[in-house]
């Protein structure tokens, strides 16, 4: 018998930083110089023809994706006549395949992007600035300035910290949470999900004694160890946040770790950076041996056979659960454990939920022109709609971006559990992507032994300052320019 997911999730968000990434381009860099957006918005009973890129995830869900989006452009197309013809591309060619369209000029009208892509691509001319019809009231969601149906939060994160426009929609969101099977836990002794990160450990130890895997972790995957370490830094950096903070608003964007980086704050070698990883090592022990060979979707099945008793799983991948057959454990989920005061002083005494922010956008490609520039800004504007919204988290089980989306059953009555947001990103692709990847395959040596805490954040601060380096360049961040900040007034 499947059994519901009971999630402890909420619609939150955090600032994004990250910094837009100046490159020159040849391709539709002034073809469409004098075209812009109208912002009329919808035109009703005009139909037209477009196409739009999206990605879906891979392996097992891929297909639903596809179908999924199939029925949503069918349901367009019987409501205002406009076609919709998408390509599908699998996640890890995706970027690939778009800078490839941009440059042979050949770009769908509509494509599914990410907040740092598009960022990127504005740069170089190739979408649009959509806050003409932001201002404007959607069809699908009346009553309202379209930018007013989002939630706050997602609408903030969409604006572009180096131009102040809004290049593109927030599409769609996800929360990351601890999965546990019940029984196992029932059969280690354990009476309730832990909420402390003592408590975490015990349960950890009950499970292991009792010859059960207590995590399901892959060393290989960016996700699994960025997770953690972003909710173990986030708990543990609230001084160091108030330090690199400029303008009071408790969020620490790309521009003020560039600061705070040529301030000699940021340091690996140093609290809570070294405390955090002596911890997740700690942590390590109890996580399946092969840890470092296996990828995540191996991890997962693990969990999904029953052999792991934990897991951390995106909600986006909940599918995977729902749709597996002979599963026959209940489960429920959990936020990563709170840090306490008593393990560190300067613990903040909340964990930090991870997802929940706006990432994965719509956006309008410089080869739309004339009338099919209105049709692609309605074609988004359903997307982001309280109907669309509410079958992607029906069938994939993705969270909605809007304030007023009905939500399905397995999504709703989701509650902050003592959570805070993540104040700043020390370990995402966004601020750094090849610090990013370089922590998780160092992560890797230091986990297996190879190399100690002491040598690790000496590495990690080399490759954080080239990183920051190469961002300040591409950037044009100077301490003259405010690492291009505005003043404090």
């Amino acid at each position: 018998m499947r059994k519901k997911l009971k999630l402890g999730l909420i619609m939150l968000s955090l600032i994004l930083a990250m910094s837009v990434i100046s490159a020159c381009s040849g391709n539709n860099s002034n073809n469409h110089a004098s075209e812009a957006p109208s912002g009329k918005g919808a035109q009703s009973g005009k139909s037209a023809k477009l196409s739009l890129a999206v990605w879906g995830a891979e392996y097992a869900i891929a297909q639903k994706v596809e179908e999924t989006y199939k029925k949503i452009f069918a349901d367009y197309k019987a409501k205002t006549g406009t076609e919709v013809e998408f390509t599908f591309i699998p996640d890890n060619n995706y970027r690939t395949w778009m800078v490839t369209q941009q440059a042979a000029n050949s770009m769908p009208e509509v494509v599914l992007t990410r907040m740092a892509w598009v960022w990127e691509d504005f740069a170089k001319d190739q979408v649009y600035d959509l806050t003409p019809y932001m201002e404007k009231e959607s069809p699908y969601n009346p009553g309202k300035p379209w930018k007013d149906t989002f939630l706050p939060s997602f609408y903030k994160d969409s604006i572009n910290p180096a131009t102040n426009v809004v290049n593109s929609a927030p599409a769609y969101t996800a929360m990351i949470r601890i999965v546990y099977n019940k029984e196992l836990f029932e059969k280690a002794g354990i009476a309730k999900a832990p909420e402390t990160w003592p408590e975490f450990i015990e349960a950890n130890k009950k499970l292991k004694a009792a010859g059960i895997i207590p995590m399901a972790m892959s060393g290989q995957s960016n996700s699994h160890m960025s997770w953690f370490l972003t909710s173990i830094f986030g708990q543990l950096d609230e001084p160091l946040r108030k330090k690199m903070d400029t303008d009071g608003d408790n969020m620490v964007i790309k521009n003020e770790l560039a600061r705070a980086t040529d301030l000699g704050l940021i340091d690996y070698t140093k609290s809570p950076f070294k405390d955090g990883l002596e911890l997740f090592k700690d942590f390590s022990q109890y996580w399946n041996s092969d840890f470092n060979g296996i990828d995540e979707k191996t991890a997962q099945q693990l969990w999904l056979t029953g052999k792991a008793a934990m897991l951390p799983l995106n909600s986006a991948d909940l599918s995977l659960v729902e749709d597996m057959e002979g599963r026959n454990f209940e489960y429920g989920g959990m936020p990563i454990p709170v840090i306490t005061k008593e393990q560190f002083p300067d613990a903040m005494g909340k964990s930090v939920v991870l997802g929940g922010a706006a990432n994965e956008s719509w956006a309008i490609s410089k080869s739309t022109t004339g009338a099919e520039l209105d049709a692609a800004a309605d074609l988004i504007m359903y997307l982001t709609s309280p109907e669309v919204q509410g079958q992607l988290g029906e069938v994939l089980s993705y969270l909605p971006t809007i304030n007023n989306a009905i939500l399905p059953e397995k999504l709703q009555g989701f509650e902050l559990k003592n959570e805070d947001i993540r104040r700043a990103n020390y370990t995402g692709p966004a601020t750094i992507k090849e610090f990013s990847d370089f922590l998780v395959k160092s992560i890797q040596l230091y986990l297996g032994g190879t190399v100690d805490v002491s040598k690790l954040t000496e590495e990690l601060n080399k490759e954080w300052n080239k990183g920051m380096v190469n961002a300040k360049a591409t950037n044009d961040w100077t301490e003259a320019n405010n690492y291009g900040m505005k003043k404090a007034e």
